[in-house]
C-alpha cells in the first residue's frame, strides 16, 4: 500500500514529465489512477496526463475570488509551471513571489492536489478497480471525441498566445526525448512574429505532437523549426533530416488515428496543418496560422512623459497604447474601445484616480477588464481591495509593467 507522503513524491514527479507520454507509460501512477486492464499502455499514458492535467482545474477558486489570495496564487502557479510550461523563477515573477516563496507554494499546491487524487483514487479503491467490463476500452472515435471536448473547453479561455514563447517551451519539453534519441532540435525566428489567434494550450499541444512525432520517426539527425510571417497570418515549418525509421504495416492505423487528431485541433483553431512528404514517409509539417492584431491597453495618466514611457514600453511587445490624461476620457473610452487592461494613475486633477478606479470596477460595461494601479502612493491593499488587479509602484519600469501585463493572462 501506497503511502501518503510516497504518493505526493510520485505525483509531483508525474507532474514533471507531464509531457513525455514515453515515461508516463511505465509511471508508478499509471496503473494507481488509470487502473483498466483492458487499456494499452499508450492509452493509459494519455488517460493519466489528461487526469493531472484535469485536476489542476480543480484548485481554480473561481472569478469571485480575490486576485493573489492563497487559492487563487497556488492554482495559479500549477496553472503557469505545468500547463503554460513557465520555469520556476519565471513562475516566481509573474506571482510577484521570491523563488524561496515559489517552492513553499509549489509544495502546498500540490499537496492540495494530491489530496483530491488521493480521496478519488486511492481511498476508494472500488471506483479504481471495477470489472473491465464496467470501463469501456477507449476506442479511437471516443478518443477523438473526448480530444473535441478537451479542446472546446480549452478554446472558452484566451486565444491570443506569443508564438516564440510557445514554441520554445514545447521544444524544451521535446529536446531531452530527442537527445537520448540522438536527434537535434534547431529552432530559428524570422521576422519577429509575435502573437497568433489560437489557444495557447492548444497550440502547444499541437507542437509537441507534430515534434513527437519527427523525433519517434527519426533513427537519427536533426528537426528544423522555424516561422516566418506573411500578411494577416504566420507560418510555422518541421522539417526532420537524417536517417528516418521505415513505418510497420501494423502501425498504420494507429498513426492515420493520431494525424486525424492533429488535424482536428488545428481546424478548431481555423489553422491548417499540410503534412510534407517524399518516397521514405512523412518529413515535416506545415503549421498556418491566424496572427493577432496588438492588445489595446488604457493608459489614464495626465504626466506627459510617463505616457510617452508608457507608449515605447507597449509597442515594442505587440501592444497599441491608447492616452487618457482625465478621468473623465479614461471611462468614456473604457467603454469604448473596451481595452485589454487599464493602467491609471491615481493622482489626476479634476476626478482623481480614486474615482476612476471605484466606477470602473462597478459598471456594468468596464467591469470585466482589469486595472493596473500606478502610483507614487503607498496604498496597495486599499487600490486591490477597490478592483484593481495589480499595484505598481511609481517609477514603473519596463519589465514590471510587461509581467503585470502577463500575469493577467486567464484571469
Amino acid at each position: 500500500m501506497i503511502s501518503q507522503k510516497e504518493f505526493v513524491d510520485q505525483l509531483a514527479n508525474a507532474y514533471e514529465h507531464l509531457y513525455d507520454l514515453v515515461r508516463l507509460r511505465t509511471h508508478p501512477l499509471t496503473d494507481l489512477l488509470v487502473p483498466d486492464p483492458s487499456l494499452r499502455r499508450k492509452d493509459k499514458a494519455w488517460r493519466l496526463h489528461h487526469i493531472l492535467l484535469e485536476v489542476i482545474d480543480e484548485l481554480d477558486p473561481g472569478p469571485h475570488a480575490p486576485v493573489f489570495s492563497r487559492e487563487w496564487r497556488r492554482h495559479r502557479l500549477m496553472v503557469l509551471r505545468y500547463v503554460d510550461g513557465l520555469d520556476p523563477q519565471s513562475v516566481a515573477t509573474q506571482l510577484a513571489i521570491s523563488r524561496r516563496h515559489f517552492y513553499r507554494e509549489h509544495e502546498m499546491a500540490m499537496e492540495a492536489v494530491a489530496s483530491i487524487l488521493w480521496q478519488r483514487y486511492v481511498e476508494r479503491p472500488s471506483l479504481a478497480t471495477q470489472p473491465p467490463q464496467a470501463v469501456p476500452r477507449q476506442t479511437s472515435l471516443s478518443r477523438l471525441e473526448l480530444l473535441r471536448l478537451e479542446a472546446a473547453r480549452l478554446n472558452q479561455a484566451s486565444r491570443y498566445t506569443r508564438l516564440p514563447e510557445v514554441i520554445q517551451r514545447a521544444v524544451q519539453l521535446v529536446r531531452e526525448m530527442a537527445k537520448q534519441k540522438g536527434v537535434e532540435v534547431q529552432v530559428r525566428l524570422e521576422g519577429n512574429p509575435r502573437s497568433v489567434l489560437v489557444d495557447r494550450s492548444i497550440l502547444r499541444q499541437i507542437l509537441l505532437d507534430m515534434l513527437s512525432y519527427l523525433v519517434e520517426h527519426l533513427a537519427e539527425g536533426e528537426i528544423q523549426v522555424w516561422a516566418t510571417r506573411e500578411g494577416d497570418r504566420l507560418y510555422l515549418s518541421l522539417r526532420s533530416q537524417g536517417v528516418r525509421k521505415k513505418e510497420q504495416p501494423a502501425q498504420a492505423n494507429e498513426e492515420s488515428v493520431r494525424l486525424t487528431m492533429l488535424r482536428e485541433l488545428a481546424t478548431m483553431q481555423e489553422a491548417r496543418i499540410r503534412i510534407q512528404a517524399d518516397d521514405q514517409g512523412i518529413m515535416g509539417f506545415d503549421l498556418e496560422l491566424p496572427s493577432a492584431p496588438p492588445r489595446t491597453i488604457l493608459v489614464v495618466d495626465d504626466n506627459e512623459d510617463v505616457c510617452q514611457l508608457f507608449q515605447r514600453y507597449l509597442c515594442q511587445h505587440h501592444y497599441q497604447a491608447v492616452i487618457a490624461r482625465t478621468g473623465a476620457e479614461a471611462i468614456e473610452l473604457a467603454r469604448k474601445l473596451q481595452p485589454y487592461a487599464i493602467t491609471l494613475d491615481l493622482m489626476m486633477p479634476d476626478q482623481d484616480g480614486w474615482d476612476v478606479l471605484q466606477t470602473l470596477a462597478n459598471q456594468p460595461q468596464t467591469r470585466h477588464i482589469p486595472i493596473i494601479v500606478c502610483t507614487v502612493l503607498s496604498a496597495r491593499e486599499l487600490a486591490l481591495s477597490l478592483g484593481a488587479a495589480y499595484f505598481l509602484e511609481k517609477p514603473v519600469t519596463e519589465q514590471a509593467l510587461l509581467a503585470a501585463l502577463e500575469a493577467l493572462e486567464g484571469m
